[in-house]
């Protein structure tokens, strides 16, 4: 069995009002170095190499923007075939903006994207 590992994007939606809010808590607080930013998203790097998306998205999230507002990344050699897998298991797949990625709802309420362990993903790093 091929092994999955948690990967090094996260993202989160918020709302611009927090915007301030937010950047101070991860530049001040935690000591995250902001990549790019704009009133519509920011990068924020944490340590060495994980990094958080977070995007700037109206005054109130809907019933299906919650759903996405946070999602881990799952980093694997066989994304098809863990996407085969996940998908027989029978999550609740979400709509997303990448093509022919799998975003999904695990048990538990957590949501998770499935990336190849090789890809380059350095787009997400701000």
């Amino acid at each position: 069995m091929t092994a999955t590992m948690i990967g090094n994007h996260a993202k989160l939606t918020a709302r611009p009002a927090d915007r301030a809010h937010i950047r101070r808590f991860y530049q001040d607080v935690l000591g995250c170095q902001m990549t790019k930013e704009s009133d519509e998203m920011d990068y924020l790097r944490f340590g060495g190499d994980f990094f958080l998306t977070v995007i700037y998205n109206g005054t109130t999230l809907r019933a299906d923007e919650q759903t996405r507002a946070v999602w881990l990344e799952l980093k694997t050699e066989d994304p098809a075939g863990l996407t085969r897998k996940v998908r027989a298991f029978g999550v609740k797949e979400l709509d997303n903006c990448e093509q022919g990625r799998l975003y999904f709802q695990a048990p538990g309420g957590q949501v998770f994207r499935i990336v190849g362990a090789s890809e380059d993903l350095s787009r997400f790093n701000g």
